[in-house]
């Protein structure tokens, strides 16, 4: 599920009121009590994508065509139409027939708007057919699939099909559309009675509840923080700290929090780990996903839907105290200056508005600082969304890594040679050679070259968080004693970011050393931090501890618990909560969350293998093969289902249909390197040495130094009698 039509602007919602200090927590009253009072910001807010995040389906709030319009995708004809006043679709179903279905409500409005569609047992589904509300010269008025069809549409067996988990508002989107919302999702019965105190994005959800905030203002007004438990008053002023100054810096020296956290709860792509309280710190509430691999590119571009805050961190902006209502206007979301002025604010204009600084015409499209530094990305078909790291184009790392760069976004006709050309031609230089995106590139490729220059910049102070905490999760493939060197280090790091990565990247660790590692974080200040630490000891048997720390891990163990059952009707956490079962050796209770993760969404293919691994280490292998085969059926370009299967298949001495499967996996992702060596033991180990032996230096090739596969590779050498080979490879990797 998207937010496109709030994430495209800031969660900045507050008033004009100075707010501060520390109060009761209150109790909702609604946004029209603070009307009255707030009348312009009121007035800006019903304008808004918050106030449009979602609204009765009505005449007033309804963007599309439902005339009768059809569309066509994937062979079924969907029918948008009305009845007096009431909304309908005909459409798939989640058998793939046609069925007809109310819709209720209206989900965004610009620059498309979806439409939601209640069930019996609670839910409310988010139609994957929606309306294109740009205007018709922009290609708008129209109905369009946010997945486009081409060889593969989605159809009603598939994971991100409408009537699925992927699509449900209760689990996906509630939260951050509605104002104190309530999920009340019940597992037993697999239903919901999801409530809120108002349907979109009203005051309070930014603010808090205000009841102390109203009887402040009817009451003597004399308490400095007029009812409210936390100010969002964050902006600051910023001016030149000397004469020579191009960029002007925030006058207090301050790097205010609240504000931009408080933004960040729904603009950010990150995981829940507490009920939403507004004002409250964000790693006590979520887990924020760091630069990986499918999210972000590795110079830290957004790629997938990251949406806002983890970009954000990456910038210099953010460093100097820079937040979110400093551009945008918190109540209308609109931008505060629809131009450069915006940027000039900060940078003065006589230094950096000129066509010696932005290389373009004044006035023109290249010369708008945004097209510059915050390139864009669209999303759900239509949605265009600047990156906010605020970046300076690198085109050579188009060429090595393949990262877009801005200059070729509006230079369409021209390609990256082009563009270094350009720079070269103007005497900028884009030639890094120390950029982190080269780091973080090569450890995605699974090259161990890269693990001293990670270590080193997870360890570089004057670098963003982000970053650092980012090279040093991508350390975790590359276990080594210097980077254990660091992660004991950083453990104690004051930044929650660096912690939570430092924490997540002991997979390797030997478990013993890792609770020794680990003790002093099992109550840690942090809740993020905390619930990495009992993930990391889930397979600790407390038993051996002495009492006092028995306790303690149990009692880190029932919150982490807690937690996950605050997102019981995900799949992705129903099998974490069967992992964490599983690890604490309750087999069954592992078996039930798991399954419960394949009826909230049959397609998830991560629960068929941890599933099918389950019943493989209890030796079910007659209900883990079955699994295995389902899911390579279902996503056949992933390989980690037929590595599994592989597996199965030596397990019951099944070596030459093992090989098979084996290379599958190998083929699939030939950059991992763990694929690549199994594939090639079991080549061995059916008497194709040779083969193995290829397999073996093709892997090496791509991942020079793989402890690995140099290892196998010297042992192989050395049974088939290749003297030359085997001196040449231990002089490589030898001191």
């Amino acid at each position: 599920m998207n937010n496109s039509w709030i994430n495209s602007v800031f969660c900045l919602c507050f008033l004009w009121l100075s707010l501060s200090a520390a109060h009761g927590a209150g109790t909702y009253v609604g946004s029209e009590k603070c009307q009255s009072c707030h009348a312009q910001a009121y007035e800006a807010w019903q304008g808004s994508h918050h106030y449009q995040a979602m609204l009765p389906a009505t005449a007033e709030n309804v963007v599309g065509d439902f005339s009768g319009r059809t569309f066509q995708y994937g062979g079924v004809s969907s029918r948008f139409y009305r009845r007096g006043e009431r909304y309908f679709v005909t459409t798939d179903n989640a058998e793939g027939e046609l069925q007809e279905f109310e819709i209720t409500y209206t989900f965004g409005f610009y620059p498309l708007q979806q439409y939601l569609v209640p069930f019996p047992d609670g839910r409310y589904q988010a139609l994957n057919v929606v309306w294109d509300s740009r205007p018709e010269a922009e290609g708008g008025q129209r109905w369009f699939h946010l997945y486009p069809e081409g060889n593969d549409p989605v159809l009603h067996d598939d994971a991100v099909h409408w009537t699925g988990a992927l699509q449900n508002w209760n689990s996906r989107c509630a939260v951050c559309h509605s104002t104190g919302l309530e999920k009340n999702y019940s597992a037993d019965s697999n239903s919901y009675k999801t409530a809120w105190k108002e349907i979109n994005v009203a005051c309070e959800a930014c603010h808090g509840p205000a009841s102390t905030h109203l009887e402040w203002a009817g009451g003597d007004q004399q308490a400095e923080d007029r009812g409210f438990s936390f100010s969002l008053d964050d902006r600051g002023a910023f001016g030149p700290a000397d004469a020579q100054a191009r960029t002007f810096s925030r006058l207090d020296g301050n790097r205010p929090a609240t504000q931009v956290e408080t933004c960040a709860a729904c603009h950010s792509r990150r995981s829940e780990i507490s009920d939403y309280h507004a004002g409250q710190p964000f790693d006590d509430q979520y887990r924020l996903s760091l630069i990986e691999p499918g999210l972000y590119y590795p110079d830290g571009q957004i790629d997938d839907e990251v949406y806002v805050y983890g970009s954000f961190l990456q910038s210099k902006m953010q460093q100097a105290g820079v937040v979110c209502t400093n551009c945008h206007e918190p109540h209308s979301n609109a931008v505060r200056m629809d131009n450069n002025q915006l940027c000039t604010q900060c940078h003065m204009s006589t230094v950096f508005d000129q066509p010696e600084h932005h290389r373009h015409p004044q006035g023109s499209t290249g010369a708008a600082c945004i097209n510059c530094h915050m390139p864009v990305k669209t999303y759900m078909g239509v949605d265009n969304r600047h990156d906010h790291s605020f970046r300076v184009p690198q085109p050579r790392l188009t060429l090595e890594l393949g990262v877009p760069n801005t200059c070729n976004q509006c230079h369409k006709d021209k390609d990256a040679q082009w563009a270094i050309g350009a720079l070269d031609s103007w005497g900028v230089s884009d030639g890094n050679r120390m950029h982190p995106a080269r780091l973080l590139g090569a450890a995605w490729a699974g090259q161990g070259a890269a693990l001293p220059g990670l270590l080193a910049l997870a360890q570089q102070a004057t670098a963003s968080p982000m970053l650092r905490a980012s090279a040093l999760l991508a350390t975790q493939q590359f276990p080594a004693q210097e980077t254990l060197t660091a992660l004991q280090k950083l453990l104690l790091s004051d930044d929650v970011l660096l912690r939570t990565a430092a924490v997540r990247s002991m997979d390797w660790v030997p478990e013993a050393q890792r609770y020794a590692m680990l003790r002093d974080l099992i109550t840690d200040r942090s809740k993020v931090v905390r619930m990495a630490v009992a993930r990391q000891l889930s397979s600790f048997p407390a038993g051996q501890l002495p009492g006092p720390s028995a306790s303690e891990l149990n009692t880190l163990f029932k919150e982490y618990l807690a937690t996950m059952q605050l997102n019981a009707d995900m799949p992705e956490e129903q099998m974490n909560l069967g992992l964490f079962y599983n690890n604490r050796g309750d087999t069954l209770a592992a078996e039930k969350a798991l399954r419960h993760a394949l009826k909230l969404a049959p397609a998830y293919v991560p629960a068929m293998l941890n599933l099918a691994d389950l019943y493989r280490a209890n030796n079910v292998d007659q209900s883990a093969e079955p699994l295995l085969r389902e899911a390579i059926a279902i996503a056949p370009e992933q390989a980690a289902p037929y590595h599994a299967l592989g597996l199965l298949m030596i397990r019951q001495g099944k070596v030459g249909e093992a090989v098979v499967f084996l290379r599958q996996a190998s083929e699939a992702s030939p950059q991992n390197t763990r694929y690549s060596y199994v594939y090639a033991v079991a080549l061995w180990e059916s008497g194709k040495q040779r083969e193995a032996i290829a397999i073996l230096e093709t892997a090496e090739q791509r991942q020079p130094g793989n402890r690995e596969l140099v290892s196998a590779l010297a042992s192989y050498y050395q049974l088939l009698g290749e003297e030359e080979k085997l001196k040449q490879l231990l002089q490589q990797y030898t001191p």
